[in-house]
C-alpha cells in the first residue's frame, strides 16, 4: 500500500487524534472554506495558527499580476496568519483554527506535540527554500525533476521496479509549485513517460523508473 504524498514527513492531526490529546481539540475550531477562496490575507488581523484537517491551501506571494507560490499545505500541516503570503483554498478544505496565545500555551504543556509542530514548520521552510532557490537558478524541466526528487526521498516506496511515489497533486497544482503552466507540465511528465524515465501506474500514482538521471536533470545548471 502507498502512503499519502504530502509536502512535509510530520502529521499534528494523528496527535490531536489520539486519546491523550484529544482534550487539546477544544482549543480549536472548526473552519470550511471553499475551492479558490483566500482564507487569509497577508498579515490578517487575526494572529492564528491553522492545521489542514481536509483539503490542500497554497501558500503564496503576490505583486501587482504576479504570484510565486512558496508551498501547497496538505492534511496534518501547520501555518500562521500573521506573514507576509496569502493563503488560498486549492480545494474545499476544512481547518482547525486557533489563537496564538491559546497555541502558544499548548506548546509549553506538551513537548510532544511542539516537537511535531516544530518539524511540520521546519519541513514547510525546506520546501520553500527549495522552491525559490529553484526559481532563481533553475529552467522548469529541472524544478519539475527536483520536485519529483524530492517526492522520492521523502514519501517514496522502493519497489524491484523502482521508486513509487503518489504524488498527492494534480498537473495544475504541480504547475503552482514549479511556476509554469499546467500545459508545460503536461508536455515535461509526457516526456519522462515516453523516455521511460517515469511510468504512469494511476491518475496520480507514478513509478519512477530512473532516480539517478532526474537527479542528474534537477542538478545541471
Amino acid at each position: 500500500m502507498v502512503g499519502r504524498m504530502k509536502l512535509t514527513n510530520s502529521d499534528l492531526l494523528s496527535i490531536l487524534n489520539s486519546p491523550d490529546y484529544a482534550h487539546i481539540m477544544r482549543n480549536f475550531r472548526e473552519k470550511r472554506v471553499k475551492k479558490k477562496d483566500i482564507i487569509y490575507p497577508p498579515n490578517a488581523e487575526e494572529n492564528l495558527m491553522f492545521i489542514v484537517k481536509k483539503g490542500k491551501v497554497r501558500v503564496y506571494l503576490a505583486f501587482y499580476d504576479k504570484e510565486f507560490t512558496l508551498s501547497i499545505l496538505e492534511e496534518g500541516d501547520l501555518y500562521s496568519t500573521h506573514t507576509r503570503a496569502y493563503t488560498e483554498a486549492v480545494e474545499d478544505c476544512e481547518l482547525l483554527v486557533c489563537g496564538i496565545e491559546k497555541f502558544t500555551r499548548i506548546m509549553e504543556q506538551y513537548p510532544t506535540f511542539t516537537l511535531t509542530a516544530i518539524k511540520v514548520l521546519g519541513d514547510i521552510l525546506k520546501n520553500s527554500f527549495t522552491i525559490i532557490n529553484g526559481f532563481a537558478f533553475k529552467e522548469v524541466h529541472q524544478r519539475l525533476a527536483e520536485l519529483l526528487v524530492q517526492m522520492a526521498e521523502d514519501k517514496g516506496e522502493n519497489t524491484d521496479e523502482g521508486i513509487i511515489i503518489e504524488l498527492g497533486l494534480n498537473n495544475e497544482q504541480i504547475a503552482m509549485l514549479v511556476g509554469t503552466s499546467r500545459q508545460t507540465i503536461s508536455i515535461l511528465l509526457n516526456d519522462l513517460y515516453k523516455s521511460g524515465v517515469l511510468v504512469k501506474i494511476s491518475r496520480r500514482v507514478v513509478l519512477i523508473k530512473n532516480i539517478q538521471h532526474l537527479k542528474k536533470i534537477a542538478s545541471c545548471y
